[in-house]
C-alpha cells in the first residue's frame, strides 16, 4: 500500500478533492436506497441533485478516478490478507465515496448499459448460485426503471431510435406502417444492428430473434396482403377493371392511410406511433396497369378523400 493511500486509512479526511464526506455518504446511501427499492429511480435522481447543487465541480475527474485505481488495488490487497482486514472496510468505504464524487445518479443510458453487463453476467452462471441471484434481482430492477424509458426497448434489447427506422416498410402498394413487433423483428434481422443484436441477447433473453416477435411477419402481411392479392387478380382479368380502380382508390385514401397508422400504433413510443414520412401510396387499378408504366392512377394527396364516393 502506498504512504499516501496509507495515511487515508490511518486518517480519514474531513474532505475528499473539496467535498465534504459526510455529503458524500450521503449521495452514497441514496444510491443504496435506491439499489435496495426503498426510494424510487425520480427520487433518487431529483435529491441526488439538490446534494451537489450547491458543491463546485470536480477540478480534475481523471484525478479523482486515478486516485480510485490506487485504492481499489490497495483494497484488493488487503482482502489478500496483506494487511488489517479493517484496512480492507476503511479502503471499501474510500472506493466508494470517490466514486460518489464523479457519479451522478444514472441516466436511463447508463442503466440501459449496466443491464447489458447484468444480462450477460446472468447467462454465464448457474441459476443455483448466489452470485447469479443478486445480478436477477438487479436486472428485475433495472427493467422496471427503464420500462417507461423514451430511448430503450427492452422487448428487442435494441434502441427506439434503432427500431424506429422500420416504422415504415416498403411494399407492392408503396409505403406502409409496421406493427412495432414487425418493427423488432426486422431491426434484429437487418446485418447493419448485428453488434447491437448480439450485445443486448441477454436483456431479451434469446441470441437471435424471440419466437413471439418472429410472429409478427405473418400480422404485418395480413394487413396489406388481402388488396395486394385482389388487385393482382383484377390486372389478370379483363372484366374487373371497375373493380381493381376501386380497390386501389380505396388503399390510396389518406382516411385508409390514417387506420393503417392507428392499427399498427400500439406499443410504440408517441413520436413514433403517429409518426407519416409523406412517402406516396401506389396501388394501380387495371386501369392505369394499362396505361404508361409506372404511373400510378391513384396516390395519396394532402386533400382528405374519405367522403368521397368510389365509383
Amino acid at each position: 500500500m502506498d504512504d499516501d493511500i496509507r495515511e487515508l486509512v490511518k486518517a480519514p479526511p474531513a474532505y475528499l478533492f473539496g467535498w465534504p464526506v459526510p455529503l458524500l455518504d450521503e449521495i452514497g446511501g441514496l444510491q443504496r436506497a435506491a439499489y435496495d427499492g426503498r426510494i424510487d429511480l425520480d427520487t433518487w435522481r431529483r435529491r441526488d441533485g439538490e446534494l451537489r447543487a450547491g458543491m463546485p465541480p470536480v477540478a480534475s475527474v481523471g484525478l479523482v478516478q486515478a486516485m480510485h485505481r490506487r485504492v481499489t488495488e490497495a483494497w484488493r490487497e488487503a482482502r489478500r490478507g496483506g494487511t488489517d482486514s479493517a484496512d480492507a472496510e476503511t479502503l471499501l468505504t474510500l472506493m466508494g465515496r470517490l466514486r460518489y464524487l464523479t457519479e451522478t445518479a444514472p441516466t436511463d443510458a447508463a442503466l440501459f448499459h449496466e443491464l447489458l453487463g447484468v444480462t450477460r453476467q446472468l447467462r454465464e452462471y448457474s441459476q443455483h448460485d448466489n452470485l447469479n441471484r443478486s445480478f436477477s434481482r438487479r436486472a428485475d430492477l433495472i427493467r422496471g426503471w427503464l420500462a417507461r424509458s423514451p430511448d430503450y426497448d427492452l422487448t428487442s434489447g435494441l434502441t427506439w431510435a434503432t427500431i424506429g427506422r422500420y416504422r415504415w416498410v416498403s411494399t407492392s402498394l408503396g409505403a406502409v406502417p409496421t406493427y412495432v413487433d414487425e418493427a423488432r423483428r426486422l431491426a434484429l434481422l437487418d446485418p447493419a444492428n448485428a453488434q447491437q443484436t448480439e450485445a443486448s441477447s441477454g436483456v431479451r433473453g434469446h441470441d437471435g430473434v424471440p419466437p413471439e416477435i418472429a410472429a409478427a411477419e405473418t400480422r404485418q402481411a395480413m394487413l396489406y396482403s388481402s388488396f395486394a392479392v385482389l388487385l393482382e387478380a383484377t390486372w389478370q382479368r379483363e372484366s374487373f377493371d371497375e373493380l381493381g380502380d376501386g380497390i386501389a382508390a380505396l388503399w390510396n385514401r389518406p382516411a385508409t392511410r390514417r387506420l393503417l397508422i392507428e392499427l399498427t400504433s400500439a406499443g410504440w413510443p408517441r413520436v413514433y406511433a403517429t409518426f407519416d414520412p409523406g412517402h406516396a401510396t401506389i396501388a394501380t387499378g387495371p386501369t392505369g396497369r394499362r396505361g404508361p408504366v409506372g404511373t400510378p392512377i391513384f396516390q395519396a394527396t394532402s386533400q382528405d378523400l374519405s367522403t368521397s364516393p368510389l365509383d
